[in-house]
Order: C-alpha cells, then structure tokens, then sequence
C-alpha cells in the first residue's frame, strides 16, 4: 500500500458536520460484542499508517460487500481508511478490510440527503459466518422490533468503547412532521423511547452508515442505513435510515460492475495476506545448513503505484528459527521490485518495522532507523526500539542487514515475549514516497514463529 509523506488529508470530522445525531444512547441501549456480529464494520480513518479513529460504521451483505451512508465516503483522494470487523472493544486491533471499489449511488443529495447510500466492494473477502440480506419492498421488513447497531457516540456526545444495540419501531409518520425533507418513499423514520430509563434510542455521530436491521424467519434483513437526525442524540425525533429495499437493483448492478473489474485486477496479487481470522497464513516447513528447523512463510503484494521501484516491495518474508542464528532467531525480509541499495532511504527516509504481539491497539512493538548524516542503512547495525520503552524488554535486538533484494531485519526471541499470533508490517521511505507493507493499518500475519 502506497502512501505519498507530504500529501494526508483526513476524514475524522466528515460525521460531525454531517449527521449531528449518531452511539446509541447509553440507557436505552446494551451493549454487544462485536465478534457476535461480525457484519457490522467501522470505518475508521487512517494517519501515518496507523488508524486514527472512527468514522462511521457499515455492514456486510456478503464477503466481498459492505453497505454505508453515502455521506461516509470521503472525496477521490481525501485521505487513507479501512473498515474494522469483529472487534469486542475499540482497542481490538480486529480484521482489516481494505476497500477495492466505492461506489456512491449518482443520486445521492447531500443537501437534501436523499439517495444516502453507497456500497464498499472489498480487495479480499471479509470472514463472517453470516451476511445480512437486503430487503423486498414488502412492509413486513418495517413491522414489529428493528435493531440499530452502531459504535457511535452516547448521548453525551462522547466515544463508546464497544458496541452498541438499541430497539427502534418505525416511526416515519412523526419523521416526515419532524424533518422538511423527509422522503417517506426512500427514507424510514425509526426511534424507542425506554421507560425504565426515560430515554430516547436513536443514531448519534459514528453510527452514520450503521444498519437497521429486521429478524424474519432466522435471516437477518438490512431494513435501513442510517442518514440524519436531530442534534440531540437524546431527542424525540427520529432516526432518519435510507430504505435500502429502495435501492436493492442499484446495489446488485453496483456488484456486479465491481465484481468485474476486481477478478481483472485481482490476478497480480495472492489469496488473503493480512489477518486471517485467527488462522495462520501458509508457510514452508525446512531444514537449514545446519541442520535446524525452519518456518517460512511469504506474502506477494501489490505493485507498481512507486516511481522509486527501489523502496517498493513486492514480497514480505518471515522465517523462524528454531535455533538461534547468530543475530537472532527471526528474520524479516523485504524483495523490492528493483535492487536495493542501502542508500535508497536518503537522509529524508527511514525504514519502520512494527510487530503487533497481542492483536490490541497501542501495544505494537516498533523500530526505526534513519540516517541523517548520510542517508544509508547500516549493514550490520541496530535499529532504535521507539516503543514500547526498551527496558521493558532489553534483551531484545534489531538488526539490519543490507541485502540486494531489500531491506533484511533480525530480532532476538525476546522480541517475541508473550507473542503467540504476531503480526507484522514494514514501512521503506526516501522522504518522498513510501511503501507500508501490507498497507496502511493492515498487517502480514498471524505468522508461525518456533520457540
């Protein structure tokens, strides 16, 4: 995944100003675990390579695609995102899903925001053991219990942690008094008040985008997407939802079209090489020189967005020793599109390593290496450890090596403490452009280490 140092633009104020309404209000909600439903997805903006924070939220209506408000997608080059699956807390690290395609329907009104609806079409399948359905037009899909699900805001207008479910009943005749522009032909007003609490039930900023679903004979329906609200997230005004039934043979030709794009250019990549839903990618079980056992495992990546060929790299490699070699057990090796040459980083760039030991936010161990004075990796040398503090675990070593098909990184086993599933990611710079691989906030693993 490429990414260009001098031009960021981010999208984390987009639903502020969009959807003043959006977590579901605290009392007259529970909340749910995120790996009960896995189709619910954050969208969540990204900086420097590491998510930043939650935007809105989607859902799945199979492996390969997501349902959002329209006004959840950022501008043609707005800045980098991915959407997050199966998280039980906004600490999970959880799936990476990586948009391929995003299609806003060429109806939508942000004035009026009628047609607030656009589908996602992932790079690769998404994991979940069930898909919500999209609805006919039948009235039955608005009858009886509906479920908002959001990691919105609470009505305090602060983040939630987890996420959230609230009971709603249709409400469109109060929405079209309460809203001018309400469109009941393609909009569904929905709310709950709960009496044992006093409170209103309803979207809050974050859950724009999020699902309102209906549970008919065990399959789930995707009934609404939510649009707008009042100001007040605690507020008798209804939740305003796009009615996605309206919108069912635009989102199947949406499908299709990116269905055929994507099998055309998916032919210069791999199955699957970020996170794998808790299994471990493929790797090649060897013997060395002398006579230990190795683990390798490979991951072919997307090329050619790079003028610098040099820093773009094509493959990640991790091998695992299961005797120690004589700078560490595990290696890290990048196999750029051209030869390497240890001085392709300039006295700009840098070379980043992270490995995510225990799949939560904020605990990635991370090194770094830039040489201000002459611009080259050294052959030989130790990376700085950035985070976490060294003494927290000063055995552990870093070392580069510089290898003409790309950067090479060796890590003692203590690098390794407590890390049963780790995941890996490298970031190569000349300052300019750069490559992290696998991409931004995704990651190669879970890998098989020995030992």
């Amino acid at each position: 995944m490429k990414f260009k140092l001098l031009v960021l633009v981010f999208i984390s104020s987009l639903l502020v100003a969009v959807l003043p309404a959006a977590a579901v209000v605290l009392e007259a909600s529970k909340p749910v675990k995120g790996t009960d439903f896995p189709w619910v997805v954050s969208f969540t903006s990204v900086t420097n390579g590491d998510r930043d924070a939650h935007v809105c939220t989607g859902s799945l209506i199979d492996a390969y695609t997501v349902i959002t408000a329209a006004h959840c997608i950022p501008a043609v080059g707005a800045g980098d995102w991915v959407m997050l699956q199966g998280r039980n807390s906004i600490t999970d690290r959880g799936r990476i899903l990586t948009p391929f395609k995003v299609e806003v329907h060429p109806d939508y009104d942000p004035t009026l925001t009628r047609n607030d609806i656009a589908v996602v079409y992932l790079y690769y399948p998404a994991y979940s053991p069930r898909y919500l359905t999209i609805p006919s037009a039948n009235s039955k899909y608005l009858k009886g219990d509906l479920f908002l699900y959001g990691w919105g805001d609470n009505q305090y207008e602060r983040g939630t942690t987890e996420l959230r479910r609230a009971l709603q009943r249709d409400a469109s005749a109060k929405a079209a008094v309460d809203y001018k522009y309400f469109e009941p032909k393609t909009q569904i007003g929905a709310n709950w008040f709960d009496k044992k609490s006093g409170k209103y039930a309803g979207a809050c900023a974050g859950d724009s985008g999020g699902p309102l679903v209906k549970t008919v004979s065990k399959n789930i329906y995707l009934t609404g997407v939510v649009s707008y609200g009042s100001r007040g997230c605690n507020s008798k005004a209804p939740t305003v939802y796009t009615k996605v039934s309206v919108f069912r043979d635009w989102i199947k030709s949406t499908q299709t079209a990116a269905r055929i794009s994507h099998s055309e250019e998916i032919i210069i990549s791999t199955d699957p090489f970020f996170l794998t839903n808790g299994k471990f990618l493929p790797s090649i079980n060897s013997i060395d020189s002398a006579g230990s056992a190795v683990v390798t495992t490979t991951v072919q990546l997307v090329t050619g967005d790079l003028t610098d060929t040099a820093i773009d790299i094509s493959k990640l490699s991790v091998a695992s020793y299961a005797t120690p070699q004589p700078l560490g057990s595990v290696s890290l090796t990048a196999i750029n599109v051209s030869p390497f040459s240890p001085c392709a980083i300039t006295k700009q760039g840098y070379l980043e390593v992270r490995i995510d030991i225990d799949d939560k936010i904020g605990t990635d161990r991370l090194w770094r290496f830039q040489s201000l004075d002459k611009g080259c990796l050294l052959d030989g040398g130790l990376m700085p450890q950035i985070a976490p503090l060294p003494d927290t675990f000063d055995k552990c070593t870093a070392t580069m090596l510089d290898v003409p098909s790309g950067p090479q990184v060796w890590f003692t086993k203590e690098c390794f403490t407590g890390a049963k599933t780790p995941l890996f990611r490298m970031m190569l710079s000349n300052g300019v452009q750069g490559d992290v691989e696998p991409g931004m906030d995704n990651w190669m693993g879970p890998v098989t280490l020995l030992n």
